[in-house]
């Protein structure tokens, strides 16, 4: 991880500290709450040395929100492999998606917490936006993972990005609130079923 700043292995460590402080406490006390007290509380300093490792707020927060989209690029881009079928690519599109994400609930937490309270952070709402490009990005990508030869999409490929992750966000949310339950289960099996569905054979 990086701050923009030159830190030695100890102050890294610091920084990440500083940075899980953050994001448990948006994810506890939303975006409203996680004020930088309550933030070096968490992580055992002082606010003046959280803000040795982030200059403000605003960056410490920003800098939550690539967390994010690191964690699920990362899933993403190890779930690419050899597609033959538009089952196989639905099924790695959403599993490397969902793992992405779930596996470190506090960071799904503090991501809603972020798009419902970063509305008055200028930088928060860029750092938002750009992260929701990289996912739209990441989805066309893998969308077009498939033999465009043998599989076309039935529709345009922008408008079923933006369903697919309209949907995925939906389904995280629900997460956040229920945890793992039957019906969440069926409704991402429900979601590959329609990311498949969208795939026509043409040779």
């Amino acid at each position: 991880m990086t701050t923009g700043k030159h830190l030695t292995a100890k102050g890294q460590r610091t920084a990440a500290r500083v940075l899980s402080a953050a994001t448990t406490v948006l994810a506890r006390d939303g975006f409203g709450g996680a004020t930088l007290s309550r933030i070096a509380e968490e992580a055992g300093l002082d606010k003046r040395n959280v803000l040795y490792y982030y200059d403000s707020r605003e960056e410490l927060l920003v800098r939550v929100v690539q967390t994010v989209g690191e964690r699920v690029a990362e899933h993403i881009g190890e779930a690419v492999g050899c597609i033959d079928t538009p089952e196989q690519l639905a099924d790695a599109l959403v599993d490397a998606m969902w793992s992405g994400v779930t596996s470190a609930p506090e960071l799904a937490r503090s991501y809603f917490a972020l798009i419902g309270g970063g509305a008055g952070s200028p930088d928060v709402e860029e750092a938002l936006g750009v992260l929701k490009s990289a996912y739209e990005e990441l989805i066309a990508r893998q969308l077009q993972s498939i033999d465009p030869v043998r599989w076309q999409l039935r529709d345009d490929l922008p408008g079923m990005v933006t369903l697919t992750l309209a949907v995925f966000r939906g389904l995280l949310l629900e997460w956040t609130e229920t945890g793992d339950t039957a019906a969440s289960t069926a409704s991402l099996r429900r979601l590959k079923r329609s990311i498949a569905a969208e795939y026509v054979e043409v040779a």
